[in-house]
């Protein structure tokens, strides 16, 4: 039985039933999440203390989760356990970020969207819908892509036009109907609003309430994994914003259920070219304004109208936060850095966070010798070259030992 009370709007405390699914409050317009007996689910947490599961996250954390038919999690799985928690060996001594712990949050299709999109799919089979859809730049839409493909359904994907071709394969290959529109994402994002008003698909990009609902446990698992200790700060990187919205609901019910005593800091990182958060939170703001777009090496964060602005606002100052952003080329760095101090491959939009915590250490917005919690948030293998200003490979070396000595004294 789910300890879902049903889809509740923070902003002017309506609930709906889950039935009744829609992406926004009926009344103030405001995005909804998933409401919750927390009292229920304390009392369920107790009595049944949390075991890992190899199967998927969605069994380990079923008891939290608004799961109705937990038979449909074998029909949905791809194999999404838990997420490795990752002490840095190195690379966080370097910038004074003392215990950095780096949360590798890459699923099947290799990258953090898999987290949501796993329960978007179970919860379209209870819901009754036959065709998920989603407009993304390009991880969102692999991942909607493959989950639908598992749970025998139809997808459809919006993707901007200059997404990158590697992503728009992954998306081929899991068999959705690919629509590339001729725009950027903002386009594609009102097509595939306007085709949801023609048809009875469920959306489930970062809009859908499901998404927060499953995202947010990667917040319980910090906490589990880090034992007795709460991490100072969450460093989190921020397109849509749903990560620190979701970061921010787990946290929230763990402190009211007692799970915790204080409430970790959460920290938002944008990309510059592309940081309306950023600028509404370093100007007050209780609102974000769209913003024009720069050039960048990324795709993956380049939300000038981000769905939870505002509600990531209310986060980071809630917590006693911030928002932070960093340039391609401190990403880029951050990039090789995490690879060779570390052995970490993560995409652009992953390594924004460490990018973020140096940048944050460095002006003072953070202490040093903190423990500290990076979301890296996709593989790099979605963007192999991206922190590389050439793609030229190196060059090749005579079939000879000395040849061999004199490439590598070079």
């Amino acid at each position: 039985m789910s300890v879902a009370t049903g889809l509740h709007c923070r902003m002017c405390d309506t609930t709906i039933p889950e039935s009744d699914f829609r992406l926004a409050c009926p009344k103030c317009e405001e995005p909804l999440e998933v409401g919750y007996d927390l009292r229920e689910m304390k009392e369920v947490l107790q009595q049944a203390p949390v075991a890992y599961s190899s199967q998927s996250f969605l069994e380990q954390w079923r008891a939290i989760l608004p799961i109705e038919d937990p038979e449909l999690i074998n029909v949905v799985s791809l194999g999404e356990p838990q997420t490795p928690l990752v002490k840095s060996s190195r690379l966080g001594e370097r910038f004074g970020a003392g215990d950095l712990r780096l949360k590798l949050e890459m699923g099947p299709t290799l990258s953090l969207k898999d987290r949501g999109t796993s329960l978007c799919a179970l919860k379209a089979l209870e819901l009754g819908y036959d065709t998920i859809c989603v407009a993304s730049s390009g991880n969102n839409a692999a991942s909607v892509a493959a989950y639908a493909a598992r749970a025998g359904l139809e997808s459809v994907v919006f993707i901007q036009r200059n997404t990158s071709p590697a992503k728009v394969f992954k998306c081929l290959v899991y068999g959705a109907r690919v629509v590339r529109i001729d725009g950027d994402m903002s386009v594609a994002c009102r097509l595939c609003g306007e085709m949801l008003e023609r048809h009875r698909w469920m959306h489930a990009g970062g809009p859908n309430p499901y998404r927060i609902a499953a995202k947010r446990t990667a917040a319980y698992e910090i906490v589990w994994q880090l034992g007795d200790r709460t991490p100072d700060v969450i460093v989190i990187p921020c397109g849509g914003s749903a990560g620190i919205v979701a970061a921010y609901s787990g946290l929230s019910e763990m402190v009211e259920m007692g799970i915790l005593a204080t409430m970790p800091k959460l920290a938002g990182v944008q990309l510059a070219a592309c940081d309306p958060v950023t600028r509404a939170f370093e100007e007050g703001r209780e609102s974000v304004t769209p913003v024009e777009k720069a050039p960048s090496f990324s795709d993956a964060l380049m939300n000038n109208n981000p769905y939870w602005g505002r509600q990531a606002l209310i986060a980071a100052r809630k917590t006693g936060g911030f928002f932070i952003s960093v340039s391609d080329n401190e990403v880029a760095d951050a990039i090789r850095d995490l690879g060779s101090e570390e052995g970490v491959f993560t995409e652009p939009a992953g390594a924004v966070s460490v990018a973020g915590l140096r940048k944050a250490i460095g002006a003072g917005l953070l202490p040093e010798s903190q423990c500290a919690v990076c979301m890296l948030t996709g593989s790099g293998l979605n963007a192999p070259q991206a922190a590389f200003e050439s793609r030229e490979l190196p060059e090749v070396v005579a079939a000879d030992v000395e040849a061999v000595e004199s490439y590598l004294s070079l």
